[in-house]
């Protein structure tokens, strides 16, 4: 009996426990449900805003005929989002992706100056690159951190890797090459202060599809790498790259300067050639957007706040058909001079390596071809990179403008000039080419004309325009003698000679011109009179580049203007609807030239390419009457000497100027072929207009 009551009473006790067990979760049910469901029913729904740049398209590059040279189109970048960014993990996550990437091929921005693979070197080429100085500054922040174990001078590239190993605490299991990889991106993200601030980091930018869908299946192991859609430059020719340039992210140095009109930080900005130089005009205005998330991180919506204005197409005077002629004559006549010449020891361009060539409008300063040799492709630049630094030619520069040469012979016009307009000589003055110069002689100094050292000749009796078709160095030596290197340079500086011209792109050298004002600069020994007569005839220690060649002939064929060379036309709105700039010529400074000079320098030079002149192999029964000058400039003794060659077209009135050079070519002769080729393309076009749509209606 007892027993039966005492299972009762817990049977009772059990009801009780589960009635209050139910008890209690109905009054939970009923406060979530009923009491608070609201606001836990919002909590759940609740949306994360935060705030993104909407990138502005950037304007096109076009050519003078309306023809898009850099244009824009769509593609995949692949972004790290900050406020989903796997801080705890991030050298796994880097390392899976670079992985992937290099798998495909596919390149990625790391502009870390160190070579991708032990033993470690610095890559920089100098340090006047950008690569260099984000380094530099990068460095001294570290340095100059407070209790930091930097040391204050830079160690060699081993010893940083170790130091950057050693901040983002890269593991000792992980390999020299996978911590490169690595640390490559983590210094990346400092230069671009990756942060809340600064929330989008672009890791790679036209990405090809396949592997965007790689990513995307591994999404997983990638926690906070994104993938986007945005406008990616387009190239729409292989020529031009030294004068289109490229774009590129915005780093810590240069947001500094451009924060206040208005960059973001990361945004794309023209790096270098006319991309930069035209920046202002080419870039447009970002927007703003605004993305909602929900607390699991799946987007919710998007809602522009600010839109995007576009930024204006830019017309250049740069004619494609021409620049393309002159690169690829370039590469052909200098691969027909090593292949002509009896081994590369020979003198006669056996050697020959680079070259430039410019094209240049004598009315105006217009810039028509502007070519450099050897070039390399925009469209595949990144993935090129390491080659290209490596390659001893440095296909980089931009030999039409950054570089300076003899000129030789091609100097001569402008001796004949200062001659002429001093008054030193007339059109029919007569000096005897008595083949050595011998007025030095008793300190030595006995030059010769090129004609007696090869053949033991004279050129005679001979006035300034058969000096000039002959290139008669003895003509020039007494010339020069009789007026002083002080005349001769007078007129050299009105020509532009030794200072830059102003041209749009950056790297511009000023060479030097030959004198006691230059020697005195460099500290060099007093000039000598007798060195006048080497810088009469372009040697000496005249150095000019390719640019100011072309610009200081067109000065004497137009009768003394000077104009700025150029590559702005137009500049129109993105819709080709307005005209936003016209490009006004600039007159940089003005010679009074007799008209008897221009015609005694126009002679001589139309002499050079008929009959028995110096190029008249090249240019003879040529259909237009133009004028030209040969020049062999010296180096080494070791080295054929550059081959150079000034030409205009056509005669009776010049339109255009071109000036080639190959260095080490060994003769102007050999390089006149690259100047004949321009002009068949120049007189070849007879409509030079391109169909008008509605695109172009404001290009030509």
């Amino acid at each position: 009996m007892n027993n039966r009551k005492s299972q009762l009473k817990r049977v009772i006790a059990l009801a009780l426990c589960l009635v209050m067990v139910i008890g209690a979760y109905t009054v939970r049910l009923a406060d979530l449900q009923l009491v608070n469901g609201a606001a836990y029913r919002e909590e759940a729904e609740r949306k994360i805003s935060r705030t993104y740049t909407q990138q502005a398209s950037r304007g096109q590059i076009l050519d003078r005929y309306g023809r898009p040279l850099v244009s824009n189109g769509l593609g995949f970048s692949i972004t790290f989002d900050y406020f989903t960014w796997d801080r705890a993990n991030q050298n796994e996550v880097i390392l899976r992706l670079c992985s992937l990437m290099r798998a495909d091929s596919v390149a990625y921005i790391d502009t870390l100056p160190i070579t991708a693979a032990a033993p470690f070197e610095y890559t920089y080429a100098s340090k006047s690159d950008e690569d260099y100085k984000n380094l530099e500054a990068f460095y001294a922040d570290q340095a100059a951190q407070k209790n930091s174990a930097w040391p204050k001078e830079m160690p060699d590239a081993a010893g940083l890797m170790a130091l950057l190993r050693k901040k983002y605490q890269v593991a000792d299991t992980v390999s020299d090459n996978d911590a490169r990889t690595i640390l490559g991106i983590r210094y990346e993200m400092v230069l671009r202060e990756f942060s809340a601030y600064n929330n989008v980091f672009t890791f790679a930018t036209n990405v090809n599809v396949e592997t965007v869908s790689k990513v995307s299946e591994r999404g997983f192991q990638l926690p906070g790498v994104t993938i986007g859609v945005e406008d990616i430059r387009q190239y729409n020719t292989d020529s031009a790259a030294h004068v289109l340039g490229r774009v590129g992210v915005i780093y810590k140095d240069e947001y500094a300067e451009l924060k206040e009109q208005g960059y973001p930080m990361n945004a794309i900005i023209g790096k270098d050639g006319l991309e930069k130089a035209y920046e202002s005009y080419l870039r447009g205005k970002d927007g703003t957007k605004a993305v909602e998330t929900n607390v699991a991180g799946d987007v919710t919506g998007e809602t522009t706040l600010v839109e995007p204005q576009p930024g204006n197409n830019v017309v250049l005077t740069l004619d494609l058909d021409l620049q393309t002629v002159a690169e690829q004559s370039l590469a052909s006549t200098i691969a027909s001079i090593k292949k002509s010449a009896p081994g590369k020891k020979s003198k006669s361009g056996g050697d020959a390596e680079g070259g430039a060539a410019v094209v240049l409008d004598v009315k105006s300063g217009g810039i028509l071809a502007c070519a450099s040799y050897p070039t390399y492709q925009l469209s595949t630049f990144s993935a090129d990179y390491a080659a290209l630094l490596a390659n001893p030619l440095k296909p980089m520069v931009n030999r039409a403008i950054s570089s300076a040469y003899p000129p030789g012979s091609t100097f001569k016009p402008v001796t004949a000039v200062a001659a002429l307009e001093s008054g030193t000589v007339t059109p029919k003055t007569i000096i005897r080419d008595e083949g050595v110069y011998r007025f030095y002689a008793s300190s030595g100094y006995t030059p010769a004309c090129w004609i007696w050292n090869e053949a033991h000749r004279t050129h005679g009796n001979i006035n300034v325009s058969q000096a000039l078709k002959y290139s008669c160095n003895y003509f020039f030596f007494e010339a020069s003698r009789l007026m002083g290197i002080d005349t001769l340079n007078t007129y050299a500086k009105k020509l532009g000679l030794g200072q830059k011209t102003g041209v749009e792109l950056a790297g511009e050298r000023a060479g030097n011109l030959a004198g006691p004002e230059s020697r005195q600069k460099s500290g060099g020994a007093k000039w000598m009179p007798g060195e006048t007569l080497s810088a009469a005839i372009g040697q000496s220690e005249q150095q000019f580049t390719p640019i100011q060649m072309a610009n200081y002939l067109a000065t004497i064929l137009n009768g003394g203007t000077r104009y700025q060379p150029h590559f702005l036309k137009r500049v129109v709105n993105y819709s080709y609807t307005d005209v936003v700039e016209e490009y006004q010529p600039v007159v940089l400074d003005k010679i009074d030239l007799k008209a008897s000079t221009v015609e005694a320098v126009k002679e001589g030079m139309r002499g050079v390419v008929t009959d028995d002149g110096t190029a008249a192999s090249i240019f003879r029964n040529y259909p237009i009457a133009i004028g030209g000058k040969t020049g062999s400039a010296q180096t080494i003794p070791s080295r054929s000497a550059h081959g150079v060659f000034l030409a205009f077209a056509p005669y009776d009135d010049p339109q255009i100027v071109v000036f080639v050079i190959v260095e080490h070519g060994g003769s102007g002769g050999n390089v006149a072929p690259v100047a004949r080729d321009i002009f068949d393309a120049y007189f070849s076009k007879k409509a030079k207009d391109s169909p008008i749509t509605p695109e172009n209606t404001l290009i030509p």
